[in-house]
């Protein structure tokens, strides 16, 4: 009777159970639309009166008047114990009709849960557990035998097994579906990926790769997978580019690896990729996971930025910064091996005049054209050799293992490109080059010697006609030191008083008498001694300092000529020279009619002598020449014969006087050719009407030679050197008081 009571309790408690599995069903499963639907029915309050209600049952059945006693039952051979019920056993048989009650609501519950693996799994629970039910139910009836308890025990045990199994396999079913959907999802990122993707185990396998890697390689996926480089011969298709291969890298590789490097794809193309390697550690196996991403823009966006960083954007030449780098490698190498190697400096003459007056776009052209030319030489015949472009108009030249005399040799090779015009936009044009060259050792040690004497022998050209080569000597560097120094004081000669003007006599070949006398300076240096007119003149002239000190000469030449004339002497022409850098000062017009206007002299005696480098500024000059003529000054063209003058400017100008290079006239007794030549400038300025003095007579002969063929002047040591003040008042205008 003990154990027949006590366990009752199972039975009794099914029915709150199930109506807490539906609580459940509401609470966890269901979506909040329907939660909300059930929430007045079933809920915590509910549960907790279930069960209290089926508490109540079970605590009445412990009394007589729940169940009154057992009584022993034989029906056929069966022999069985059945309880008699007592007064309150029908709150028992209500229990009952709870469970159904409760049955009916978890299977309305069931079907609002909206998976439906959970719903049907839940509402065959509930069709099972009410079969279970209503099968124990029939152990009511004595004729029964309590066989419906066993046989609902079974049949409860075997229905949730099985619904329980299915739901399980529905479960796995839809992990695995999702993990393949995943696997695919995850395949079809990793196809899409541009990056090379791929991955190999241990013993260096491909266990995974994507279609980026597998058309990178030529192959099809299905055709790598499982084989090693070695199976599929991989090198037939890519070719690694990086000397720094790794051995065993799939087994010893133990951090991230990052390597940019070169391949060759199977199309034939070279690319730049960036490679991740991610070792990947799985129990007793390892594998690694590789990424590589083209990065060949990119790269040649650095080889871009590289290349213009270290070439010339005009020509596409290496620049300044290339030509250091390289110059230092080449010293550096040329040291070990104990080698020669000449350092060549070019610059083209006369190319401001070409940019000046036809413009910086054709003068880019034709620096283009030039670079070009000796590039083809260089490829032709000296492709050791390296050229680069400085700036401007500027050029240098690498030769690798050149001695003096194979560098002397490719200078000749050089001028000789420059003798043919250069083609640009349709029209030719002629300019030529001076050369510098050092050699290492003999010329220096260091890049920064050997590129300045290199530009030191280039000037030296430059100095002495352009158009020509010349190496290196210490001779050159004392000279510079001197012009230098010459720079150097000149600055402060004005200060210093240290110029002095000399008068050289100018006279009329037919009456043998002074007409004039031109002012020359000269300049007396405590340090450097007397510094001689074409030394310091042209310095002075690239300096500047020829506005000064050309200002200087007009103003104390005319003031001399002024003292002169109100000592009662005789008047004459004081002839001043002037530099096209004084001509182009807006300021000069100005500056030779205040000098004029302040020492009171009549203009006509004032001549400006000019040279014919005018020609260059043929049309802005003319038209200072004419105001100039219009203050009443005489104007004579200096040294004819070797400048640039054409006889259509000649006739142009607004000359007085035309004076022959004392080149053609030294010695003209013994050239025939400078006779003739003399001849034919006199015959011209005759034409034109213009006057003609020959500078440079030093003998008899020449001076009755120019009588006799029509010049008008002469001046020259033959008449008189070039005298001081005081000796040239002594002799010339004092000689006939």
């Amino acid at each position: 009777m003990l154990f027949f009571k006590f366990f009752r309790f199972g039975s009794i408690m099914v029915t709150p159970t199930i109506f807490y599995v539906g609580y459940t069903i509401v609470q966890e499963i269901l979506a909040n639309e329907f939660k909300k639907k059930w929430s007045f029915l079933v809920n915590r309050t509910t549960v907790l009166l279930s069960y209290a209600l089926a508490l109540l049952v079970y605590i009445i059945g412990w009394s007589d008047k729940g169940v009154s006693g057992l009584e022993l039952i034989q029906i056929g051979s069966n022999i069985f114990y059945y309880p008699v019920n007592g007064d309150l056993s029908w709150i028992f048989n209500s229990n009952i009709l709870f469970f159904v009650v409760n049955m009916i609501i978890c299977f309305l519950i069931s079907l609002d849960v909206q998976n439906k693996s959970e719903r049907s799994f839940l509402v065959y629970f509930n069709i099972f557990t009410s079969i279970g039910f209503a099968i124990g139910f029939l152990n009511m009836f004595q004729t029964s035998r309590l066989f419906p308890s066993s046989i609902a025990i079974l049949v409860f045990a075997i229905s949730v097994l099985i619904l329980s199994v299915r739901m399980h396999l529905n479960i796995v079913n839809n992990m695995n579906k999702k993990l393949n959907e995943q696997k695919k999802f995850l395949f079809q990122v990793i196809d899409l990926n541009p990056n090379y993707i791929y991955a190999n185990d241990e013993i260096g396998r491909y266990t995974l790769m994507n279609k980026s890697y597998a058309k990178l390689m030529g192959m099809n996926i299905q055709d790598m997978i499982g084989k090693t480089d070695d199976d599929i011969d991989r090198d037939t298709f890519v070719e690694k580019q990086s000397d720094d291969k790794e051995t065993d890298q799939y087994k010893l590789q133990q951090k991230v690896f990052i390597r940019e490097e070169s391949i060759t794809a199977a199309s034939g193309e070279e690319i730049w990729v960036q490679t991740v390697k991610v070792p990947i550690n799985l129990n007793d196996s390892s594998a690694v996971l590789a990424v590589s991403t083209d990065i060949t823009e990119r790269k040649q966006y650095e080889d871009e930025i590289k290349f213009q960083a270290n070439h010339d954007a005009l020509t596409g030449l290496p620049n300044r910064r290339m030509f250091n780098e390289d110059l230092t490698n080449l010293l550096e190498k040329a040291k070990i091996e104990s080698s020669q190697n000449a350092i060549m400096f070019l610059d083209l003459d006369r190319f401001k005049y070409i940019n000046d007056t036809l413009g910086h776009d054709i003068g880019d052209l034709l620096l283009t054209e030039v670079s070009r030319r000796i590039e083809m030489l260089l490829k032709q015949r000296h492709n050791c050799a390296d050229i680069y472009r400085l700036g401007g108009d500027e050029f240098t030249i690498l030769l690798p293992y050149y001695n003096a005399e194979d560098s002397e040799a490719f200078a000749k090779e050089l001028l000789e490109q420059f003798k043919d015009g250069f083609l640009v936009d349709g029209c030719e044009y002629f300019i030529t080059p001076s050369i510098g060259i050092s050699i290492f050792p003999r010329d220096g040690d260091d890049a920064n010697t050997l590129i300045k004497n290199a530009d030191t022998a280039m000037y030296y050209v430059k100095e002495r006609g352009k158009n020509n080569y010349q190496l290196f000597t210490s001779e050159m560097q004392q000279h510079f030191y001197r012009k230098m120094m010459i720079e150097k004081q000149l600055r402060t000669a004005l200060d210093n008083e240290e110029f002095e003007l000399f008068y050289q006599p100018i006279m009329n070949v037919k009456t043998n008498e002074i007409i004039g006398m031109e002012s020359l300076i000269r300049w007396n240096n405590e340090i450097l001694g007397q510094v001689t007119p074409d030394e310091f003149i042209p310095i002075a002239e690239e300096t500047g300092m020829i506005i000064p000190i050309g200002q200087w000469v007009l103003d104390t030449a005319i003031e001399q000529n002024v003292r002169w004339q109100k000592e009662v002497y005789k008047p004459f022409k004081i002839s001043i020279n002037v530099s096209v850098r004084q001509l182009l000062e807006p300021t000069f017009l100005e500056s030779v009619k205040n000098s004029i206007e302040n020492n009171s002299i009549d203009a006509t005696y004032v001549v400006l002598e000019i040279t014919e480098s005018i020609a260059m500024y043929a049309e802005s000059m003319i038209e200072k020449l004419c105001a100039l003529k219009k203050l009443g000054i005489n104007l004579s063209m200096d040294d004819f014969g070797t400048g640039y003058s054409s006889l259509s400017y000649l006739n142009k100008y607004p000359l007085d006087s035309l004076k022959i290079d004392k080149s053609f006239v030294i010695g003209m007794n013994r050239d025939d050719e400078n006779k003739a030549l003399v001849k034919t400038i006199i015959a011209i300025a005759k034409q034109l009407d213009l006057k003609v003095i020959a500078e440079g007579v030093e003998g008899e002969d020449e001076y009755h030679f120019l009588s006799e063929i029509g010049c008008d002047y002469a001046q020259g040591y033959f008449i008189s050197r070039p005298l001081s003040v005081n000796d040239f008042k002594e002799k010339w205008l004092t000689a006939g008081d």
